[in-house]
């Protein structure tokens, strides 16, 4: 099988990474195991990152099929104003006209979600304070174990370091072993352990950070 091409995100390449962003969201499988609505979580996942800092964007390219992407941000403060004042009252007026806050899975998360307010502080003095970087890594199932991965972080980590951002995080559920591996094997170091109470009980929420130079 020949080598994918490692390449900048395009438009036409939206969907794409909406689908593997849905296909693997929760710990390498599907959303819907977690969440009700395919086309509203993928709003929540990736539309800041297509929509507002898509030249932080990495694809591996297979023949011309999408088999994996990185979304970057390097700028948190701005990722943490886009989400809060822009993209979060969107959020809330498409899942009401979708009807997905009268679904109980929603309502498994939200309640999540307020159990952990405490992490809700960190993130806030994290995104809005801070002007290093963040990413989130996707890859299709049949194309993992080839490197996908490995070669889209140093795309991402390039970009970053000619646009002097420092260090880059990653936010990992420690029940995720495959992802925990991953991180640990190309250079990123644990700083912090959030414990996070979930729908499936408690947890910890990994901090990787890696520096770019």
């Amino acid at each position: 099988m020949p080598d994918a091409v490692i390449r900048a995100f395009a438009p036409s390449d939206r969907q794409a990474v909406r689908d593997i962003c849905c296909d693997t969201a929760d710990m390498g499988q599907p959303v819907e195991r977690i969440f009700p609505d395919r086309a509203w979580a993928a709003d929540l996942l990736t539309s800041y990152y297509t929509d507002y800092e898509p030249s932080s964007i990495f694809v591996a390219d297979l023949d011309g099929v999408v088999a994996g992407y990185i979304l970057g941000c390097l700028d948190n403060r701005c990722y943490g104003l886009v989400m809060f004042w822009i993209l979060g009252p969107q959020f809330v007026f498409k899942g009401l006209a979708r009807g997905v806050f009268f679904r109980r899975q929603i309502w498994r998360l939200l309640g999540g979600a307020a159990r952990n307010w405490r992490r809700a502080f960190v993130w806030r003095k994290q995104s809005f304070h801070s002007h290093q970087g963040h990413l989130h890594i996707g890859i299709a199932q049949g194309f993992r174990s080839r490197r996908l991965g490995q070669r889209l972080v140093e795309a991402l980590m390039l970009h970053a370091r000619g646009r002097h951002i420092e260090e880059l995080t990653a936010s990992v559920h420690d029940g995720n072993v495959g992802a925990c591996r991953f991180f640990d094997r190309i250079g990123f170091q644990v700083r912090e352990r959030y414990p996070m109470i979930g729908p499936a009980g408690p947890y910890h929420s990994l901090l990787y950070v890696k520096k770019t130079s």
